[in-house]
Formats: C-alpha cells, sequence, structure tokens
C-alpha cells in the first residue's frame, strides 16, 4: 500500500482539490456569517430609532388592552385615585369659565391646596381631606407658558406597564430658555400627554418638534429642535401626582443635574394638567 499522497501523485492533488473546496465552503460561511451580522445590526439599528419616541403618533388604541383600565395595574387604593385622576376621559366641550393662569398663579392656587392637604401622600389623607381633594381635581384650568422641554415617558401602571403606549411629559417654564435645565434655573410645571388624548393633539396637527425648545431621548441626552421654545396653552383638569412630591422631585429650583443626566429637583410642584382632549392652544 503506498503512503497517501505518493501515489503517482494523484493523491496530493485530490488532497488539494478537497483543501481548496474546504477553504471555499469556510470562505463562503464567512461571508454569509458577515452578511447575518451587517443585517441583525441594521435590523438592531432600526429597532432602535423605532423605539426613539420623539414626537406625537397617530396612535389607535382602539384594540389596546388598557383602555377600558382606567386604574391600569396599581394595585393600592391611592395609587388606583391616582391613576384615575391621570386617565379620566377626554373632554369634549369646555365650559365657558376655564380658569386662565400663568405659572405664577398657577403655583399659587396650588400652594394653598398643598396648605389645605398638609400631606405630600394620598395614603396620608382623612376622608375629610380625600372629598376636598377631589373638589380640587375636579377644576379644568388653562396654563400658559413656554415649551421649553418634552419628552416621553416610561412605562408606569396607569397604562398597564405599557411601554410603547406611554405618556408624554411637557415642561413649562415662566420664561423661555436658549438650553436644556441646568442649576440655578427655575423648575417647571408638568403638563401630561396620556395615550387616551395623544391622538387627539395629533390630528390638530400639534407636533411637538415644532413647540419645544429641547426634546429628552432615551438615554436622558437632549435633542435641540433648533428653534427657540413656543408659548402654548394647555387645559385640562387638576391633578395631585403625590407620587412626584419628595423635595428630591420638587422645588423651586434646580440643585444639581444628576449622574442620570436628569435635573433635581425637576417639577415645582407635585400639581400638574393632563391635557384633556380639548383643543389645543399653541403660539399665544
Amino acid at each position: 500500500m503506498e503512503p497517501l499522497g505518493t501515489r503517482n501523485g494523484r493523491c496530493s492533488r485530490e488532497v488539494a482539490v478537497e483543501r481548496s473546496g474546504s477553504e471555499r465552503e469556510t470562505n463562503m460561511n464567512r461571508t454569509a456569517i458577515r452578511l447575518i451580522i451587517l443585517i441583525s445590526t441594521a435590523l438592531l439599528s432600526g429597532i432602535g430609532c423605532a423605539e426613539e419616541d420623539t414626537e406625537l403618533r397617530d396612535l389607535d388604541v382602539s384594540h389596546w388592552f388598557c383602555l377600558n383600565k382606567s386604574a391600569g395595574t396599581a394595585t393600592k387604593p391611592d395609587e388606583q385615585e391616582r391613576n384615575l385622576m391621570k386617565n379620566r376621559n377626554p373632554v369634549r366641550a369646555l365650559p365657558s369659565n376655564v380658569e386662565q393662569l400663568d405659572v405664577s398663579s398657577f403655583l399659587r392656587k396650588v400652594a394653598a391646596y398643598d396648605a389645605t392637604l398638609k400631606a405630600t401622600r394620598r395614603a396620608d389623607l382623612d376622608q375629610s381631606r380625600k372629598e376636598q381633594l377631589r373638589g380640587f381635581e375636579n377644576q379644568i384650568v388653562s396654563l400658559t407658558g413656554w415649551l421649553n422641554l418634552a419628552y416621553s415617558s416610561k412605562a408606569e401602571s396607569a397604562n398597564c406597564g405599557d411601554a410603547t403606549f406611554h405618556d408624554w411629559h411637557l415642561e413649562i417654564f415662566a420664561q423661555p430658555m436658549g438650553h436644556p435645565p441646568r442649576v440655578d434655573d427655575a423648575t417647571p410645571i408638568i403638563c401630561e400627554v396620556t395615550p387616551r388624548t395623544e391622538k387627539s393633539l395629533y390630528d390638530q396637527g400639534v407636533r411637538l418638534l415644532n413647540l419645544a425648545g429641547f426634546i429628552r431621548l432615551s438615554d436622558n441626552s437632549f435633542q435641540p429642535t433648533r428653534h427657540p421654545p413656543r408659548k402654548i396653552r394647555v387645559t385640562g383638569y387638576l391633578m395631585w401626582d403625590d407620587l412626584h412630591n419628595e423635595p428630591e422631585a420638587v422645588g423651586p429650583r434646580v440643585k444639581l443635574i444628576g449622574a442620570d443626566k436628569l435635573h433635581h429637583p425637576w417639577r415645582a410642584t407635585a400639581w400638574d394638567i393632563p391635557f384633556s382632549g380639548s383643543k389645543w392652544q399653541s403660539r399665544v
């Protein structure tokens, strides 16, 4: 028996041919792997862009599993009450006597309510003060101010933990600013757009990129809109967002920018205004 590779050179040539075929197969596999990696990277990039919400959407909630759950997935009574206040049905016709407020008069108004309630949490209210709170939250008001910053919020129990059907936060200031919030700046009043009212704004042609001075992205960086913030008027029910009523959240001025890139405190009061779904007024 002749050793392999020595039989008239034939086996050597066959081995060479087999090696060349193996190399071609390896190269093809590597090419396929590179293509898969490139395609996967592109798909992941596309997903990332899709998840980066910077603008109101034509959001169809008709088949949303949380639509008829106004309390969301809250389990505690105070959380259920708060979610019910945020998720009230849109107002189709506004009363003729809606109170008109600017930032300073809004803060004076709700400071009086805080003094009456003498508490920082719904859970701490007795029955008498709960009835007072219901009266306060049953008011529709209009707030006028400058939309310096807007951003999408995270998944929360009010929306059944759904990260797609999320709220939007509009930070309304007494004065326009040419920069994102920084230390010593005044803190804003928070107005909210919920999944239940987002389409109403979209259908009216409202676009945050046309109104806000800055949009905050999911990594807490800021995207400038390349125009000054616009003065807007937001109308809706008052809501006591007592979930965010600790000193780190509430205060008149920004004290620090945290490691999370967020400004603290980040709101002037725990009272805010979820948009009512009525006609929007911008550039007032």
